[in-house]
């Protein structure tokens, strides 16, 4: 049952593990248009990641510099492919 606390310090409590895909769009259908990654516990993670436990979770969209930097280093992997 992991509890969440995002960066307004508003807190969420889940009966099962989701993704950081899943939370975005429990938040809203915006933020899960754009989310391309997140941060649990301050380590970047995939989109995919799986939210277990108690942790701060940080949402990464596609238009923050940090996203950004996301979706270039996806595509350096695709290109070199």
């Amino acid at each position: 049952m992991p509890k969440i606390i995002l960066p307004d310090k508003s807190e969420r409590v889940f009966k099962d593990p989701l993704s950081i895909d899943q939370l975005a769009a429990d938040i809203g259908p915006g933020l899960a248009k754009s989310a391309v990654a997140g941060k649990i516990s301050g380590e970047r993670v995939d989109a995919s990641e799986l939210i277990i436990k108690d942790c701060e979770v940080e949402i990464i969209k596609a238009d923050s510099e940090e996203g950004l930097e996301v979706i270039r280093h996806s595509c350096a992997h695709l290109l070199a492919h």
